[in-house]
């Protein structure tokens, strides 16, 4: 029988919370062996805003021009985290660095602890330690703090959100944790803007499942009141308003232009993949295809001719030049709508199986791990249906998969863009283990077998564990 918490039951807190230290020193041990602090660690765009802000300049950004300008390239969070690192230790300096690593290393245990609390609410206590356990070892996680990169912001406020609306369903409601929700949602679109289609699902499901509107409207209040302060600043700063970022345009042209790849980079030409296509990795032939790989995967930017540059130079603002890539794109998308229809089935194609624009997708050490963790999902998610457990009927992580997976099929998608996908899969592939361990230890039953009793009871038409 799957085990199940009781209607009241709270988590094994000392056990919840030693999971997730265990994985707070998984990633500070993966950061302090591989050193990428002492290289550039993927700041990328993020490096230049910090500087400029720790030299009191405010938050700008040199797009497209010879100058830096006021900026909203990128959410501010992961700057002003970066700029906060350079201000204590030293503007570039590898300590700055490091910080913010270890920023995204604290960010690392939070996920764990959110999808714990999920995987707890639903299923109990094993399979909430399948979940963490397995966020702790997944290699992509295990990797992930090591960049400076809104990812790990973005994917510990979705399993935090998710957990809020999780527990804003239970009985007897509380508004306390739609509020939780509201303002986990409105903190992580500061650090990514596409946490906005996942939560804004949740929301509408929340809505429509609860039979009182009051929880909807405070996490709705709270979302909106965290995140006008920045859209004011933008507001002011571009003289028109822009919600967290103003590169929608520009990041829609590089994965819609004539010459894209569906992704921001360009593809690996087809013998280098070939060569690479389920190596181990860690061999020294290995990493000299895999430079030579990222060499051919450079920025969809190189599509743009000088006189391309020339023009976007002369145009006064970011939002300008923003205005311009995509009046570009959606004159190409008018002349050649198919084109974006195949680009989007592509994108589509990515999510699910690998993206050819990403040099480590080739690699077998990359591969066996997503293969296994997609398999395992898809397991648990055909028992969860089956047995018609809490995972589909609570309505939740349906529709923040779903929202995810609308945005990058559209609009652009990327390698790092699947790991929040990938912390979904966990839950239900947790719930797929617990089952195969329990069939192999007790000699019966599969997963999500037992009969659903406390918490949120069973899962029905309107989504189970939010029925009224």
């Amino acid at each position: 029988m799957t085990e199940r918490p009781t209607p009241h039951s709270d988590p094994p807190w000392r056990l919840l919370g030693a999971l997730a230290l265990a994985t707070l020193a998984s990633r500070v041990a993966v950061i302090l062996y591989l050193r990428t602090w002492l290289g550039d660690a993927g700041a990328y765009e993020h490096e230049a805003i910090a500087r400029s802000l720790v030299a009191g300049e405010g938050f700008r950004f040199t797009f497209f021009g010879d100058a830096p300008l006021p900026s909203s390239h990128q959410a501010p969070v992961f700057p002003w985290i970066l700029a906060g690192a350079y201000a204590l230790f030293g503007v570039g300096s590898p300590l700055g660095k490091l910080a913010a690593q270890g920023v995204g290393a604290v960010l690392a245990a939070v996920s764990a602890a959110a999808l714990g609390w999920i995987a707890f609410r639903w299923w109990g206590r094993r399979v909430m330690i399948v979940a963490m356990v397995g966020f702790l070892a997944y290699p992509a996680f295990l990797y992930m703090p090591t960049r400076i990169q809104a990812v790990n912001w973005s994917l510990a406020f979705l399993v935090l959100f998710l957990a809020a609306f999780v527990e804003s369903a239970r009985k007897p409601a509380s508004p306390g944790w739609a509020a939780a929700a509201g303002l986990a949602g409105g903190l992580g679109a500061l650090g990514e803007p596409i946490l906005v289609a996942p939560f804004g699902l949740c929301w509408l499901w929340l809505v429509w499942t609860s039979p009182r509107r009051g929880g909807a409207a405070l996490a709705a209040l709270l979302f909106v009141l965290v995140l006008t302060p920045w859209t004011v600043r933008n507001t002011l700063v571009h003289g028109r308003p822009v919600f967290v970022k103003s590169t929608f345009g520009y990041v829609f042209w590089e994965g819609n232009h004539a010459g894209a790849s569906g992704t921001d980079k360009r593809r690996v030409e087809p013998e280098t993949a070939e060569r690479l296509a389920w190596r181990l990795g860690g061999a020294l032939e290995t990493e000299r295809l895999l430079d030579e790989a990222r060499a051919q995967a450079v920025s969809v930017d190189e599509n743009l001719t000088s006189e391309d540059r020339e023009e976007l130079r002369r145009l006064p603002t970011e939002t300008a030049r923003v205005a311009w890539f995509s009046a570009r794109a959606t004159e190409e998308l008018r002349q050649a709508p198919r084109d974006y229809l195949a680009r989007s089935a592509r994108r589509l194609w990515m999510l699910l199986w690998f993206d050819d624009t990403n040099p480590r997708s080739f690699v077998l050490a990359y591969r066996l791990p997503y293969l296994l963790l997609g398999s395992l999902a898809v397991a648990g998610m055909a028992a969860a249906l089956r047995r018609r457990v809490r995972l589909v009927g609570s309505g939740y992580w349906v529709v923040a998969l779903l929202g995810l997976f609308l945005v990058h099929t559209l609009v652009i998608t990327s390698a790092r863009f699947r790991l929040p996908l990938e912390a979904l899969y966990l839950l239900p592939a947790s719930l797929a283990v617990d089952g195969l361990w329990r069939r192999f230890t007790r000699g019966g039953g599969g997963p999500g077998c037992g009969p659903a009793r406390g918490g949120e009871g069973r899962s029905g038409a309107r989504g189970g564990a939010s029925a009224r």
